[in-house]
């Protein structure tokens, strides 16, 4: 289970790129733009299961796996904590474990020579992540123009309809991260 611990501080675009580029004077419309910055935010995260902006992030196992596999990405991991035999709250060593990217994942194993630790019959094992972006990643510069080709559609045609570049952009993120 994934929980967010700290909420990305911003949207990926703001909403002043948004007013420039539908060449808007007024702020009159921000409610209706924010809600479709977001909008357009949420699907393409949904869709090519990304977090775009910087934020902290809780996996909850209750079992350790032969490798866990974070299915968050852009992710660091922060931390390792399980509770132990003795029912305290243990803190792993980073020595203790080894991080591998593949086919844009984070995949978790114990380190050469070493087994993940026992935990208590109740015990949890939380890892701590920070994901997103920096504002500079390339990935990032596709996201952000994906979110405001959507959101521009969106706000300019009302009544909706498909919009192909959006799908276009997110499809070309998406096949960078398999």
């Amino acid at each position: 289970m994934i929980t967010t611990l700290t909420a990305p501080a911003c949207r990926a675009v703001s909403l002043e790129e948004a007013r420039q580029q539908l060449r808007l004077d007024g702020d009159d419309e921000d409610l209706l733009l924010a809600a479709k910055l977001d909008a357009a935010q949420a699907e393409l995260e949904l869709m090519t299961g990304l977090r775009l902006c910087p934020q902290t992030l809780s996996l909850e196992l209750e079992a350790w796996e032969d490798e866990v596999v974070v299915p968050v990405r852009p992710c660091a991991v922060t931390q390792i904590q399980y509770v132990g035999l003795s029912g305290a709250a243990v803190t792993l060593a980073a020595s203790d474990y080894v991080l591998r990217r593949r086919h844009g994942l984070t995949r978790i194993r114990p380190a050469t020579g070493k087994a993940w630790p026992m935990l208590a019959d109740d015990g949890l094992i939380t890892i701590t992540l920070t994901a997103g972006f920096a504002e500079t990643d390339p990935d990032f510069l596709i996201a952000r123009a994906a979110i405001l080709v959507k959101a521009t559609s969106e706000f300019q045609n009302r009544e909706g309809g498909a919009c192909l570049a959006f799908d276009t952009l997110a499809s070309q993120l998406a096949a960078r991260w398999i």
